[in-house]
């Protein structure tokens, strides 16, 4: 192949390239926000796992919201007492999306009111026969959360969903005991978050 077809077919090559990569940055701007999602959600507010439905006010509209149900446990053992401590919570947010393509930084504020339901299982010794006696109890709580997202959001052209951030949030009712552990009115709390789902 001699110098002139060399440089033509570079050029052509790179001609190709700018076009395609063109086509593609227009079809990107161009591109419109499905109005509704459904999503799976490890982490964020409900710290454990969620299935949530996400709907803007209108197509390509940044404002949204967003409504979730999801669940988490927590099982410890030490001492010879046994904590069983499942979590249940209802997840309400308002959110509002930053940009104009398929990649969006992601703003959310929400409520989130959990259900928490701790089983205390624990060995007593009686004096008399030396036998073992095992005890339990059973205490449910409500508790509520103010919480924020701060994180990205991809939808691709095929209504693929990808979610990924950061949950600050805040318990604003009263404290309570889990397991060894105890929390207070105002304590903070910070989750991460990963999502995958469907747009439509």
């Amino acid at each position: 192949m001699n110098a002139k077809k060399s440089k033509g077919l570079a050029l052509a090559l790179l001609l190709m390239g700018i076009c395609l990569t063109m086509t593609a940055r227009t079809a990107d701007s161009t591109f419109v926000m499905p109005q509704h999602s459904i999503y799976g959600e490890v982490g964020g507010p409900c710290w454990g796992v969620s299935a949530n439905w996400d709907a803007r006010l209108k197509k390509d509209s940044p404002w949204g919201y967003q409504v979730g149900l999801g669940w988490a446990g927590r099982w410890d053992n030490s001492a010879g007492i046994h904590t069983h401590t499942m979590y249940y919570g209802l997840t309400t947010g308002v959110n509002y999306l930053i940009g104009k393509r398929k990649s969006r930084l992601e703003l959310e504020l929400g409520n989130h009111l959990r259900l928490i339901s701790s089983k205390l299982a624990y060995a007593s010794y009686l004096d008399v026969t030396g036998d073992i006696s095992v005890q339990t109890k059973n205490k449910t709580q409500a508790r509520d959360f103010l919480y924020m997202n701060i994180g990205y959001r991809h939808v691709s052209s095929h209504g693929f969903l990808f979610r990924c951030g950061l949950t600050p949030m805040v318990n604003i009712t009263n404290g309570w005991t889990d397991s060894n552990d105890s929390y207070s009115k105002g304590a903070v709390f910070f989750a991460p978050y990963v999502s995958f789902g469907k747009a439509f």
